[in-house]
């Protein structure tokens, strides 16, 4: 039983001892007969997009929380809920009878200080009246049309109007109310465009521009809906390190503000340095680096490289146009070794 148990463990000691008895009999420092086949990949400068994926935040293109700029009772709702309206729709009605009253004296009064001012206009010229009485009756008709003015745009405020297009969202008071400016009154939101806004590494600050495309899809539609970027932000968020941008839907059928959205954005095709395929690029001693075919031999050069696509990777720095670099029996290849170019 023990013997049986025994034979596992044996073949495993055994294996690497013939491995090794095999490299010891072989001449040291002798090289394969002929160039070692390779296959080459011909570096050359070429554009190439690269597609990163983010998530963002669905807003309406306009949206308030409508309130009143008066403490007052609300006589009168013009509006119903969830409907649509236009700029400048009268929404609310708050009770202006007092200002009403107050405007009507005010006239009174603007109307007898006009009449003393066509009375002293004709007594000056024949100094029946001093400079005086006469820059008085001036100045009391000036005031009287100021108080109006002032009190015709409290009245105006009683009219709550519509600022710009949308719908009307969920009523918060009703009829009767006393509302003052911390009583929200209803939400309108404009949603003929959705913005959409998302973050994005400071490394890609510079290459998103203003009007780039960019897709995004929403949790619960199986829709891809397309965006343009209309706005970057000036200055990185210091403690995310991320670069703030806005991008509008301008047909955002079955979006509503406030939804979680799953962008992916396309940036602007790279020209610096050079792609090479992934399989090139071995360790070396300060990092990575590709074997490079010149005269028949290989040279490993070291390399600094950028980011990846699918099957490719960026060099920026070490390689020049037109280098030759090894794609296939990199584990055989060693710095020196003759290679010819092997057909894919």
């Amino acid at each position: 039983m023990m013997f049986r148990n025994a034979q596992p463990f044996l073949k495993w000691l055994v294996a690497p001892l013939l491995v090794a008895s095999a490299f010891a009999q072989a001449p040291k420092g002798k090289v394969p007969s002929g160039p070692l086949p390779a296959e080459l990949y011909t570096v050359k400068a070429e554009p190439f997009e690269q597609t990163i994926a983010t998530v963002g935040t669905l807003r309406a293109n306009e949206s308030v929380t409508l309130v009143s700029e008066l403490s007052r009772r609300l006589m009168k709702i013009e509006v119903k809920e969830g409907s649509d309206v236009a700029a400048g729709d009268l929404l609310f009605k708050l009770d202006d009878s007092d200002l009403l009253a107050e405007l009507g004296e005010i006239d009174a009064r603007l109307k007898l200080a006009m009449t003393n001012k066509q009375r002293v206009d004709n007594l000056l010229p024949r100094k029946a009246i001093s400079q005086q009485e006469f820059d008085s009756s001036t100045a009391e008709l000036s005031v009287l049309q100021a108080q109006r003015n002032t009190q015709a745009v409290l009245i105006s405020k009683t009219a709550i109007l519509a600022p710009f297009s949308g719908r009307v969202g969920v009523r918060q008071v009703s009829e009767g109310a006393f509302v003052s400016s911390t009583t929200p009154l209803v939400t309108l939101q404009d949603v003929s465009r959705i913005k959409v806004d998302f973050p994005l590494p400071e490394r890609y600050s510079s290459e998103v521009k203003q009007g780039q495309k960019f897709t995004f899809s929403v949790a619960g539609n199986g829709q891809v809906f397309d965006g343009v970027v209309t706005v970057i932000e000036p200055a990185i968020e210091a403690t995310t390190r991320s670069l703030l941008v806005r991008g509008v839907c301008d047909t955002p059928k079955g979006l509503l503000p406030g939804g979680f959205a799953e962008v992916t954005l396309t940036l602007d095709g790279k020209t610096n340095g050079f792609l090479v395929p992934s399989q090139a690029i071995v360790p070396s001693q300060r990092g990575q680096g590709v074997y490079v075919i010149s005269d028949g031999k290989a040279k490993l050069v070291s390399v600094e490289i950028g980011v990846r696509t699918e099957d490719k990777v960026q060099v920026l720095r070490g390689l020049n146009e037109g280098d030759l670099v090894a794609t296939t029996n990199l584990l055989r290849m060693r710095p020196g070794l003759e290679v010819t170019a092997a057909k894919p």
